[in-house]
């Protein structure tokens, strides 16, 4: 399925990326990205994929929820041990599922709102919301580790890839 084909494509980005960078580089804090670092930007994408695999198993996804472990932000082996489980998880996918996605947009009372979703929509969501992220983590490390070879699509959604060979 080309949703799932695209995703293990990101997640191959991100592990490769990882490979590309001491733990060093990777939990190092940037004013390019308000304090935040490379690692927790791939920890936040990671704990989204591993919410969406878990929720899918009992058909409810809340990413307000995720536990954000220091761990996958500053350990480089620990991040692409994460990313491994979650291709295995892609490889494995073979069905769509109907989901119930909770979300809170109130920044108050915490009034959670119940929204009915699938596992290929939500794919499809953790895929551009990596791609989002990745575009944020391109830009630190194109200005503060240039020596890092990146793959020239990461951090491009697909239309701009389309777009750009034609």
């Amino acid at each position: 399925m080309q949703i799932i084909n695209a995703s293990k494509e990101i997640c191959n980005q991100l592990f490769q990326l990882c490979n590309k960078l001491e733990d060093k580089e990777y939990a190092h804090c940037s004013s390019l990205l308000l304090g935040g670092s490379i690692g927790k930007h791939i920890r936040h994408i990671i704990e989204f994929y591993s919410i969406l695999r878990e929720g899918s198993e009992i058909g409810e996804i809340n990413y307000d929820t995720r536990a954000r472990c220091n761990q996958i932000e500053n350990e480089t082996e620990f991040a692409k041990l994460k990313i491994s489980s979650i291709l295995i998880w892609l490889e494995e996918l073979k069905e769509n599922k109907k989901l119930s996605l909770y979300l809170c947009f109130d920044q108050e009372k915490g009034k959670v709102n119940q929204v009915e979703s699938n596992l290929l929509r939500e794919l499809a969501y953790n895929m551009e919301h990596a791609i989002h992220h990745m575009a944020l983590i391109r830009i630190a490390i194109d200005q503060q580790f240039p020596h890092v070879n990146m793959d020239s699509n990461f951090g491009l959604a697909y239309s701009t890839i389309r777009y750009n060979k034609a």
